[in-house]
This record gives structure tokens, sequence and C-alpha cells, in this order.
């Protein structure tokens, strides 16, 4: 009997479903094995210890998750852990990766945590690119000296068993036996220094601002005096120049200062010898203004009548020889003629009568 076309036709429509089927399903479940058609790209990091990292861990930057730890291997001298991060998110060089807690019960989650330069420069609008040396890309390994891993709980009690068991019991026993004899003999001290310092407590939360404001000008000064602490070291080492040329000229310095005392001293003794000679002369200026005051009227009519003499005197000296008979008449008392001849007449001599001319005549 044949089959009908319509029959077949149906038969291999299912084949082919099933098939097309069996491949879609395969293709979804391969599809997480291809990281290229995920959008993802490998990253890798070494770590001091594991730090209880396990596949599937989060990746985070800022909160949000950019990825997970796909596995946790050991170095010879750290853990390394391989994650995968979104394909559309660039991450810096300089990145830190730190271990973080993520749940009371132990779980973690990988941080991953940017510069802050370039985090500022990214929101102020520059070019990420020129914020930093370049960024991870698949396969590059974050190193050790960038990785931080939170400190655990048994390690601490690891180390505080080790301090404990180094402490000296013995000398611990006498140190609590003097503390607590101390503290009984003192306690109203010891309660009277913690109610002032509860008091000091409240004073410096009070100013606490100003304590803030304080410390950063302080910081400010600091930076200024480390900033100019080489113009400061020329200041000192000028002044220690000065102080060492002092030192070496202290004794001319001295001899310097001694000679002007001995001057001021002599000066002031010249002074007193100069004192006594300076009354005197004011004495007798004293005396001489007085005098002449009592003599200023005899001296008044001596002026006046001096006028009149001086023309007296003048007016002889327009008519010649008469000026000299006038002159031996004013000087002297005796009569006094001129000798010679009329064309020498000479000068008249005190005493001597002029010559007789009646005999010659």
């Amino acid at each position: 009997m044949r089959t009908s076309m319509t029959e077949r036709r149906a038969w291999v429509i299912g084949v082919v479903s099933i098939l097309a089927i069996g491949l879609g399903t395969f293709i979804a479940f391969s599809i997480p094995k291809f990281k290229g058609l995920r959008g993802v790209y490998n990253l890798s990091a070494d770590l001091e210890d594991a730090a209880g990292l396990q596949p599937g861990n989060e990746v985070r930057i800022a909160g949000v998750k950019v990825g997970k730890v796909t596995s946790v291997g050991l170095e010879p001298d750290a853990a390394r852990i391989e994650m995968e991060i979104d394909g559309d998110i660039d991450i810096p060089s300089e990145t830190l990766l730190e271990v973080k807690l993520k749940t009371l019960l132990g779980q973690k989650f990988v941080d991953l945590q940017f510069p802050e330069s370039f985090l500022g420069g990214a929101a102020a609008g520059e070019d990420p690119a020129d914020l930093t040396s370049g960024f991870l890309s698949g396969g590059d390994l974050i190193p050790l000296d960038q990785t931080k891993v939170p400190f655990e709980v048994y390690q601490a009690a690891s180390e505080g068993t080790d301090a404990l068991e180094a402490i000296d019991k013995q000398a611990l026993r006498t140190m609590l036996r003097v503390l607590g004899k101390t503290v009984g003999t003192s306690k109203e001290e010891i309660n009277d220094a913690l109610i002032a310092l509860d008091r000091a407590g409240d004073v410096l939360g009070g100013k606490s601002a100003d304590i803030t404001r304080l410390l950063r000008n302080l910081e400010d000064v600091t930076g200024t005096l480390a900033t100019n602490d080489r113009e400061l070291d020329n200041v000192l080492a000028g002044g220690a120049g000065v102080l060492e040329t002092l030192a070496a000229r202290r004794a001319s310095t001295s001899s310097l200062l001694a000679a002007a005392d001995d001057l001021g001293r002599t000066l002031g003794l010249l002074i007193q010898a100069a004192r006594g000679s300076i009354s005197v002369g004011v004495g007798d200026l004293n005396s001489i203004l007085v005098t002449a005051e009592g003599s200023l009227t005899d001296l008044e009519a001596a002026l006046a009548e001096l006028g009149p003499a001086q023309r007296l005197f003048g007016t002889p000296l327009g008519f010649g020889r008469f000026t000299e008979g006038h002159v031996c008449a004013v000087t002297t008392a005796d009569t006094c003629a001129p000798e010679g001849t009329p064309d020498s007449p000479g000068f008249p001599v005190k005493g001597r009568q002029p010559a007789s001319t009646k005999g010659a005549s």
C-alpha cells in the first residue's frame, strides 16, 4: 500500500523540527562557553590569600555588579583569581582590588576601586583616556601590590593566641596587684580626673569647628614652611654668620665701648669745668650791661654833640694850609706857626713862634 504524499511530508517536517529544537537547545547551552558572544573579557588578580573567595562571587565597581569570579587558584607566591568583566566596562590599569565581606555569613565579593584622580577628572568632563596610562584588556593581571584582602577573625584569634602565650604571667599578676592597690587608694583622684576629662571633652566638642579650622591653618603654615625651607635655612645661616662675626670681634667691640665710656666721662668733666667759666663770663657781661645802661644818657649826649663837632672839623679842610693851623690849635694850647718859605712852608711845630718879617722888609 502506498504512503500518501501528505503523510510523508508530515513525517519529514516532524523530524526536521526535532533536529532544529535539539540544535537550538545545544546552541543555547553552548553560548556561555563563547565569551565573545556573551560580551565579557577575562581579568586576573594576585592576592595574599584566597580570603574565602569562591567561583561565582560578584565583582563590583562602586556597588554595581560588573562581573563575577570564575576560578580561584594558587601561584608560587600568591593566590590568583580569574574574573569575567562585562565588555562595556573600561578599567584603568591603576585600579585597586579589595576583597570585602558581603554578608554576615561570610560571603565575599570583589570591589574594584578606580583612582580618585580618574573619577574627579571624568566627573569634570575630561577625556578618560587622558586620565590613565591605559585600560586593562582581556588576559591582563592586577598585581599583588594593588590588591587587598580583609583581616579574618581566625587570623586575629591566631595572632592573639601567640601574643597571650608570650605574656609573662608572673609579671602580669604583679602588675594587676599594683594597679588594684593604686586604684583603691586613688579612686577619688581618678574620679575627679575622669570628671575633668568629661568636661574637657564637652568643651572640645563645642569647639570642634574652631579646632578644625586651627588644624587646617596649621597645615597651611606647615606647608608654607616646608615650601620655603631653603629660604629659612639661608636666613638662619646668615644669622649664624653674623653671630660668629660678632663673637670674633667681641674684644674690639668691648674696647670700643670702654673708650666710648671714657670719652663720655671726660666730656662730663669738661662740661662741669666750663660751667664755672661760663657762669663768671655771664656775670661780667651782666655788670657791663648794667654799667652801659647807667651811662646811656651820657652816651646819647656825646653822640648828639658829635655831629656839630664833625662839621666844624670838616669845614677847614676846604681852606688849604689853614687846616694845619686849625689842627695845631685844636691839639695844643700853645701858638704854632708853619716854618719854611712860601714855596715850601713846612708843617707847624709845637711851641715855636713864627719867624719875624719886619727886618726883612
